[in-house]
Formats: structure tokens, sequence, C-alpha cells
């Protein structure tokens, strides 16, 4: 099982989606939507990582950060539509992990957790092997029996998450929500146009259809 995550949230629609996502990534998360219910369970209960938005109600992300840090080093995560300077300076001397800027695809959201997950665990593997496909998840390189192959960076985020979940067939409408982010509003035919430029770059059998559902890569 995964690791156990908090996430403060008061948008409900992203709170949904950050939730499904999260859970079916094998994490267990436990999502409140104000400020003083993340700091009761901060000392409720344990987790790995907080995930923390900064506009919340009844005390800001701001508060919960600081509070948080009057007696704990509990790694935390700040997603906030506020991407101004001083609001992230603030929060990165508060010793925050990571300062997630919304919108925000879930696929980056994803790989931003599982890297702070491995600083706190110690885990340096961050390679992907698919037959003789390599993926260099740091780089956003992939190379196919030694040689460099040049993926676009939406190219790439498409094939690393279904890589990172080898067998799990993804839908169109999540890779959408994984690559471009939770508000996107494009055609879902944009996943089927990348697909089809992979299979060229890499070779046809690397991703599987399955009819009617998805995508998936099972090597």
């Amino acid at each position: 099982m995964k690791a156990r995550l908090l996430l403060v949230e008061d948008d409900m629609a992203i709170q949904k989606v950050m939730l499904t996502f999260l859970e079916k990534e094998g994490y267990q998360v436990t999502a409140v939507a104000d400020g003083q219910s993340a700091i009761d369970l901060f000392h409720q209960d344990s987790f790995e990582l907080i995930i923390l938005d900064m506009m919340l109600p009844k005390k800001s992300g701001e508060e919960v950060l600081s509070e948080i840090r009057q007696s704990s080093q509990q790694p935390i995560m700040i997603i906030s539509a506020l991407n101004d300077e001083m609001t992230q300076i603030g929060a990165y001397t508060n010793q925050i992990e990571d300062y997630v800027v919304k919108p925000f695809s879930m696929n980056i959201l994803l790989f931003k957790i599982s890297a702070i997950l491995k600083r706190i665990h110690g885990d340096t593997d961050k390679q992907i092997q698919l037959g003789e496909i390599t993926i260099f998840v740091d780089q956003y390189e992939v190379k196919k029996a030694d040689e460099l192959v040049l993926l676009t960076t939406k190219e790439f985020e498409i094939l690393l998450a279904m890589a990172q979940n080898k067998g799990k067939v993804y839908s169109r409408e999540e890779l959408l929500t994984l690559v471009w982010g939770y508000d996107f509003l494009g055609d879902s035919r944009t996943i089927d146009v990348h697909v089809k430029n992979i299979r060229q770059k890499l070779g046809s059998e690397l991703i599987k259809t399955i009819k009617g559902v998805g995508y998936k890569v099972e090597k």
C-alpha cells in the first residue's frame, strides 16, 4: 500500500478529481475542506505528506503551515492559485517540499508527490523499463535500444502515466486530466493523435488499444 496523504482543498470539484486519481494510484487519502480540520487531523493522526491549498476557510493555508511548523517538520506540498513571488517565498521559508500552481496536470502532481516520497524514503530509482525502451523520468528522455528517441513533452507525459502503472487501462478522459489538467476542455481525440505519434516513434506494439475503453502498456 502506498503512502497516507492528507488533502486539504476547499474547491470540492478539484478535491474530487484529486481524490479519485490519488486513490487510483494506490494512495490512502483523507480529504478535508478547511484549515481548522487540517490542523485537527494533523494532531490526531499521522500522514506521510500533507497537500495543502493556500486559500481556505476557517484557517488559511499560511496559518495551517505556520502552526504545523511550530512543532513539526511534517512534509507539506502547497497547491494554490496564488502564484506571486512573495507568497511562494514565504511558503518555502517555512520549509515546504514543493509549491504547485493551479491549474496543474494530475500527471505532474502525481510525479511531484512520488518524487517527494522517494526523497523521504531514500528511493533513487528514476528509470522505467518497457522491454527495450527505457524511460528516464527526471530527464524527460526515452531511449529505444540505447538510442535516444525525441518525444514532445505531452507524448512523454502520456507514456509516463501509463508506464508507471503497467497493465492499467486509462480512458482518454483520464489521460487528458493527468496530462493537460483537471480544467482541460479540449477534444478527447487529442489523445489518439499523441498515441499515434508515440507508436510511430517507439513501435506500434508498445501501447495497446482496449476497444471502447482506452489504452495501456503492459511490458
